[in-house]
């Protein structure tokens, strides 16, 4: 034990930044840092009679974590440097960077491991690798969905454009499932979460309540210009038009704004790499999801355009679909009601 105090300084293993376990030759942990002992939930410093490193694994959990060791006591003249996982007591999930080297001194031969934490950087490089194949296949999907539309322009729109919007629905449907099966991408990650809900309601409420009166002053100053525009006959607001339709329609809102700011908007913010992404991402998506209005024609496009813009924003702000949901569930309603759009 003096040995390894004087060819390891104590003050030097404590300090270090990464975290350092010291084994005997027959895998007896003698020396654990301070990083080391946060990482694995064991005590910190000097035991006078080691307990085997297999102590620290859980079962089946820390296989990989294990036999890395193993081969690092065995393999003694060989530097071992390997990725593996590690799953501490309390149920925290690692993944270090685990390297070994051997020193000999009088009382034998001592294993230093070096754990190096790259759990955040794996994380990242899961989240990228998931966001760049979601948004891949959500490219694949809204390229079929334009041949689509360009057979049924084609074709002198045999069916209603409602079978195109419910094209739309399909797709973030189709999204959803992809992510759940095939991507390791969480609700929270997807802005599916009850986190502030209570202060994302209200303030999604005022948003709404905003987007309500922007309407009714755009319809009074188009009335003014043109008084015969949007349906003149008809009520100002025509309540009657308020229906099962439009009750409905809350799950339309739903499905694309998930598809806009969860399957677009975020994975364009993981994967583009620029000075601003989330500016970039607020912009492509809402260029996206106005070309998914392609069937309703440009004005309805522009309006789909900066609807998204300001969700996009509000999404950002909170990270939080619910917002958004309220939002588009509302503005669409609304403009029903207002006779100025028809579904």
């Amino acid at each position: 034990m003096e040995e390894l105090r004087h060819s390891f300084s104590e003050q030097v293993l404590r300090d270090m930044h990464d975290a350092v376990l010291v084994l005997d030759g027959k895998g007896n942990i003698v020396y654990v840092n301070g990083p080391a002992a946060s990482m694995l939930e064991v005590d910190e410093g000097y035991r006078e009679s080691g307990a085997r490193f297999s102590l620290l694994s859980d079962g089946g959990s820390n296989e990989s974590f294990n036999d890395a060791i193993f081969a690092a006591l065995y393999n003694k003249g060989e530097t071992t440097v390997k990725k593996v996982p590690y799953v501490a007591p309390s149920g925290k999930r690692y993944v270090f960077i685990l390297s070994s080297s051997f020193i000999r001194d009088s009382d034998g031969s001592q294993l230093v491991i070096t754990l190096s934490d790259e759990t955040a950087a794996e994380e990242a490089t899961r989240k990228l690798r998931d966001s760049s194949n979601t948004f891949t296949t959500f490219l694949i999907g809204f390229s079929l969905w334009i041949l689509i539309y360009a057979l049924w322009e084609y074709l002198g729109r045999p069916i209603s454009a409602d079978f195109m919007t419910h094209g739309v629905e399909l797709l973030g449907i189709i999204m959803l499932v992809f992510i759940l099966a095939c991507t390791s991408l969480t609700w929270h990650d997807l802005g599916v979460t009850n986190r502030t809900a209570r202060k994302t309601f209200r303030v999604a409420l005022i948003v709404a309540a905003g987007a309500f009166l922007f309407l009714v002053a755009l319809k009074l100053v188009c009335r003014l210009i043109k008084p015969d525009c949007f349906e003149p006959e008809a009520p100002f607001l025509d309540i009657r038009r308020f229906g099962l339709r439009q009750i409905l329609y809350v799950l339309t809102a739903g499905i694309q704004e998930f598809l806009a700011r969860s399957v677009i908007q975020g994975n364009l913010k993981r994967i583009t790499v620029v000075k601003h992404p989330a500016v970039l991402a607020i912009f492509l998506s809402s260029l996206i999801f106005a070309a998914l209005h392609i069937h309703h024609g440009f004005l309805f496009m522009a309006g789909a355009a900066i609807l998204a813009g300001l969700e996009g924003i509000l999404y950002e702000k909170q990270q939080n679909i619910l917002g958004v949901w309220i939002v588009h569930w509302v503005f669409g309603v609304s403009g029903t009601l207002l006779c100025l759009i028809d579904h």
